[in-house]
């Protein structure tokens, strides 16, 4: 008879670390926003790799802020946002 093997700590958990982040399950939608002033009318810069630009306050860099939303929290999000502008 084979032996069945034990169940294994999961690595962060024996090194005190922060759960993994669960991916979204369906479509998901990526949101870029300014990490100086939260706007999210970014641009990339042509002639240089991965370099984005605020429209609004000119900021540039590498690591924009970026949020995920699953398709039903995208809506949520479209729907606050055109009550801001109205």
């Amino acid at each position: 008879m084979a032996k069945k093997s034990k169940i294994q700590t999961p690595d962060w958990i024996l090194k005190g670390g922060k759960p993994p982040k669960e991916k979204k399950k369906g479509k998901t939608f990526k949101v870029r926003m300014c990490p100086k002033c939260g706007k999210e009318e970014l641009k990339v810069v042509l002639g240089e790799v991965g370099v984005w630009e605020c429209v609004k306050c000119k900021w540039k860099g590498k690591n924009p802020n970026e949020e995920e939303f699953s398709e039903e929290e995208f809506m949520k999000y479209l729907d606050s946002k055109g009550e801001e502008v109205a």
